[in-house]
């Protein structure tokens, strides 16, 4: 008996969880952005970028957790 999803072909999952793919990569941008970032940081761009990176990682969260439905 073959193993559960070994049917699958290459790349099939890629193409079935665009959204998820587009919130990882957004939240990768978003830290590379922050980490080329230099220097002392105003404290309402900071403010920003954190709530920035908190929603995108909940949106990644809740992604996460109905990719398998």
């Amino acid at each position: 008996m073959a193993a559960e999803g070994a049917e699958r072909e290459p790349g099939t999952e890629r193409r079935r969880d665009d959204l998820f793919r587009t919130l990882i990569d957004d939240l990768m941008q978003q830290l590379r952005e922050l980490r080329a970032h230099g220097g002392a940081w105003p404290p309402d761009e900071r403010i920003r970028a954190e709530a920035d990176l908190e929603r995108i990682m909940a949106q990644v969260r809740r992604a996460a957790l109905h990719s398998g439905d």
